[in-house]
């Protein structure tokens, strides 16, 4: 996070002195408030973006494309085990079912979404765990950098 710059300094005799500002949220009030449309395509980009995110080459320049904050670091943590591991994630059904909640204000958006997943873990190449459900996952949108990405996920219900 950017740090407050300095007060303004007046400009000439008797101007009026500017308050103290925040780069990031001068930049960030630029945003246009993003549209339900707009945050459950969001998700669905993330879903199948997931596929190059999670299994090599381990594509970390769409992931911050995609993401920020704890999503962004949170991943880029599971990506260096993955890595490690001689692991990877293969997805067969990723679809998002419906959107539940979906609020949107200035800079920051939340989306819960039901989505269902067909996920396997390898490890050396063969299959570790697989999952097939449903859930219900919250998402936290934030408009950085120009676009809006996934700042957060927190799953709310198997």
């Amino acid at each position: 996070m950017l740090a407050a710059t300095a007060p303004a300094q007046k400009l000439a005799a008797g101007a009026q002195q500017l308050p103290p500002t925040n780069y990031r949220q001068n930049y960030i009030s630029q945003s246009q408030n993003i549209t339900l449309g707009q945050a459950s395509d969001l998700i669905g980009k993330w879903l199948d973006a997931k596929q190059t995110i999670f299994a090599p080459p381990f594509d970390r320049q769409l992931l911050a494309r995609m993401t920020t904050g704890i999503l962004y670091s949170d991943t880029v943590k599971a990506i260096d085990y993955l890595n490690t591991s001689n692991s990877r994630y293969r997805y067969g059904v990723q679809k998002l079912e419906s959107v539940e909640r979906f609020a949107a204000s200035g800079n920051k958006a939340t989306i819960e979404v039901k989505i269902t997943e067909d996920a396997t873990l390898y490890k050396n190449g063969k299959v570790d765990s697989s999952s097939f459900n449903t859930k219900v996952i919250r998402y936290t949108l934030e408009y950085w950098d120009g676009i809006w990405k996934i700042a957060d996920s927190q799953v709310m219900s198997k």
